[in-house]
């Protein structure tokens, strides 16, 4: 007997949906087939036997597993596409070995910054709309709502339209949720932190009592990812006066240093779109130790250091000119494309506006909002120039 299970989102959650698998088998309903069109489950209908599943996604997977995960009694259930599934029947706490999540880890990533592209979409657009309709429902001119026969087919618009940002919200934070859960299994937990700058960690209580006595200073920066060669230099400057980099904060633009010895140190802002989980593991081999790593799924900065003697040159962890090019202009490609459409969006609302100051009498919260989107227009230009700049002077700096 064949039985059907429909589960429209289970490689948001792959180890639910082993654990599903699980209990399934256990219930005597053994998996035979995924259908990923319609994201459905099929099961054949067997004595119940307790069994460990485990998914995975390899591109480059073949239709044997390795002898390792042979020899510790996983068996290939299934394969669809990329995805296959495994199987166990030893008791959970005498495996050993188990497919990576890689994979799984580095597909997922693709389609949360796929749904959080579509979420910042939609949430611009609803910026724009609301703004247009704030500055006409507080225009002296009456608003006229015309009556149509196709009123339907708006909210139906509508209605799609929500449907699909509740989606791409929901297939975002899951997801999220999901790799790092994915993330800090055994085997395959990635700590950007696990070799700081710092040898102690200082308690909070600590950390104040070095402010007061004037051993602990902080200072703040804003907005140095649009420039990221002058926090380079800025953060070695401070190294070469004795302000020795203690630590981070989780926003990274608080910087706490230490009162110590001057030394040569070489500092690195890095951007990735989608870090390999090797990303960190070769860049300590090389020496460098992970300073801050941010948390945003738009931005991924990360700062590097590294300690050289006199008789040493400047490390650099882009040492090819052409790929410290590359990797400048891919941050000012990204972050044009990430300003340039609330920038042609606050333009389209402060023409309106000056269009209906010109009409009608200027009010203070005109004026106040008219002000407010041209402060956001110079905002956002200045962050997307700054960008070009850096990749300017590093193109000058390179010779290319």
């Amino acid at each position: 007997m064949i039985k059907k299970v429909l589960r429209p989102f289970w490689s948001y959650d792959v180890q639910k949906t082993e654990n599903w698998l699980s209990h399934m088998a256990e219930n005597g309903y053994f998996l035979e087939k995924i259908n990923r069109v319609t994201r459905s489950f099929f099961f054949q209908e067997d004595e119940p036997k307790k069994l460990t599943y485990r998914i995975g996604f390899d591109k480059m997977q073949g239709e044997s597993l390795s002898g390792g995960l042979i020899a510790d009694g996983w068996t290939k259930v299934l394969r669809t596409g990329n995805w296959f599934v495994t199987s166990n029947e030893k008791p959970l706490d005498q495996i050993k070995t188990s497919s990576v999540r890689e994979g799984i880890i580095k597909h997922n990533r693709i389609i949360m910054y796929i749904f959080g592209s579509l979420v910042f979409y939609f949430s611009m657009m609803a910026v724009f709309f609301l703004s247009l309709s704030g500055l006409l429902l507080f225009s002296s001119d009456q608003v006229v709502v015309e009556e149509s026969p196709y009123w339907i087919l708006t909210y139906v618009y509508f209605g799609i339209i929500l449907a699909i940002f509740v989606l791409a919200l929901y297939s975002t934070v899951k997801i999220h949720r999901t790799n790092k859960k994915l993330m800090n299994e055994k085997g395959n937990r990635v700590d950007p932190f696990s070799k700081t700058q710092g040898a102690v960690k200082l308690s909070k209580a600590e950390e104040r009592q070095l402010k007061r006595s004037g051993q602990l200073i902080v200072k703040r920066k804003l907005g140095w990812m649009y420039a990221p060669d002058m926090i380079e230099l800025w953060l070695e400057k401070m190294e070469a006066q004795g302000y020795n980099l203690y630590r981070i904060s989780k926003t990274g633009t608080t910087f706490h240093f230490l009162i110590g010895s001057p030394r040569k140190v070489s500092y690195c802002a890095d951007y990735q779109n989608i870090a390999d989980e090797s990303y960190f593991d070769i860049h300590r081999d090389a020496g460098w130790k992970s300073v801050f790593n941010s948390f945003g799924s738009l931005q991924k900065w990360s700062i590097w250091s590294r300690e050289y003697s006199e008789e040493e040159e400047r490390p650099q962890i882009y040492s090819d000119k052409t790929n410290q090019l590359k990797h400048a202009r891919k941050i000012a490609i990204s972050y044009t494309c990430l300003f340039l459409p609330l920038i042609i969006i606050y333009m389209f609302n402060l023409g309106l506006g000056f269009e209906l100051i010109n009409d009608n009498k200027p009010d203070t919260l005109r004026i106040f909002t008219i002000i407010v989107m041209l402060l956001a227009i110079l905002s956002f230009g200045s962050y997307s120039i700054r960008t070009w700049m850096y990749y300017r002077r590093l193109k000058k700096r390179v010779g290319c």
